[in-house]
């Protein structure tokens, strides 16, 4: 352990010394110190802030080609790499160049591993690789890529994402859920008497069978529109299921519940969307009331209208 500690102190203090060199533009002397730290130290964090500097070390001696390999180099194994401060503005812009051209296959590869843990149902292993594609789908953004693709597979990467979390959650519940004893018998006198106070505290729901009311009217009931590779994934399966939403006596979807599911993803991408609804609310006489709304959902290529 003594031996190991020492040997990562001396190789700190050579790459201090290699900084030194680089920041006095002893550019040739700085690349030789830091090309044997590299050979040295193949792996771990120093081993990124040496290629880094080596990076920049070619750079300044014009040796551009070299300097963009080391960066994709470095941008491949981590695409969200932060520079060394001593980063000058064009070599920023260069490694910015090699994250703009590589960030695509990145996020490609990275969602198609993300997708095989979901497709197996392996929602522990599929949650942070989610993750990891927001992010870089954040920093395409960031950095100017942005296209219809990747518009596209932000949708289902959020669905995937709210999808895995929500089962992650069920899991813990019932990993976790405390064992039912039934209470103790209560009191004739009193045993009533809450159950009452609550009954007559709950607000009653209403539905298309209850007698005097009218039902919502829609303000906003926009369905999620269905990206092509959902398409795909949605072929050979339900074309149809059943939406069930509780409309407040705001107007309000204060619950949305797939009764009839179509396809896990798809659902997530519904009840997502019902959250965000607006109606005039169900109507007795002049009071508003809570309302439980039945929405046939068939889905299409293109965006979907409910049939109700």
């Amino acid at each position: 352990m003594c031996l190991a500690a020492a040997s990562v102190a001396a190789a700190q203090d050579q790459f201090s010394a290699a900084r030194d060199l680089y920041a006095s533009a002893s550019y040739e002397e700085a690349l030789t110190a830091l090309t044997r730290l590299h050979d040295e130290n193949a792996s771990g964090p120093l081993a990124v802030r040496v290629d880094q500097y080596r990076a920049f070390c070619l750079f300044a001696l014009g040796r551009t080609n070299e300097a963009r390999s080391v960066a994709e180099s470095l941008i491949s194994s981590n695409p969200l790499l932060a520079l060394e401060s001593d980063a000058s503005p064009r070599i920023a812009a260069l490694f910015t160049d090699v994250r703009k051209r590589l960030i695509p296959t990145l996020i490609r590869d990275q969602y198609r591993s993300a997708r095989a843990a979901v497709d197996k149902s392996d929602f522990a292993a599929a949650e942070p690789q989610l993750v990891k594609v927001r992010q870089l789908l954040d920093e395409a953004s960031t950095v100017g890529v942005s296209d219809e693709t990747m518009t596209d597979l932000g949708v289902l990467v959020d669905g995937f994402l709210d999808l895995a979390r929500k089962q992650l959650a069920r899991a813990s519940e019932s990993a976790v859920a405390p064992v039912r004893t039934a209470p103790a018998p209560a009191d004739a006198s009193t045993k009533n008497a809450p159950a009452a106070d609550a009954a007559a505290n709950e607000p009653r729901v209403f539905d298309s069978a209850s007698a005097g009311i009218t039902a919502p009217v829609a303000i906003r009931q926009t369905m999620p529109a269905l990206s092509r590779e959902l398409v795909d994934i949605m072929k050979n399966g339900t074309r149809s299921g059943v939406l069930e939403v509780t409309i407040d006596e705001r107007g309000s979807v204060e619950r949305a519940v797939m009764r009839e599911p179509v396809q896990p993803m798809y659902d997530s991408l519904l009840v997502s969307a019902a959250r965000s609804w607006k109606y005039q609310p169900a109507m007795k006489g002049s009071t508003p009331v809570k309302y439980v709304k039945v929405i046939a959902v068939a889905s299409k290529p293109v965006q979907p209208q409910p049939q109700q």
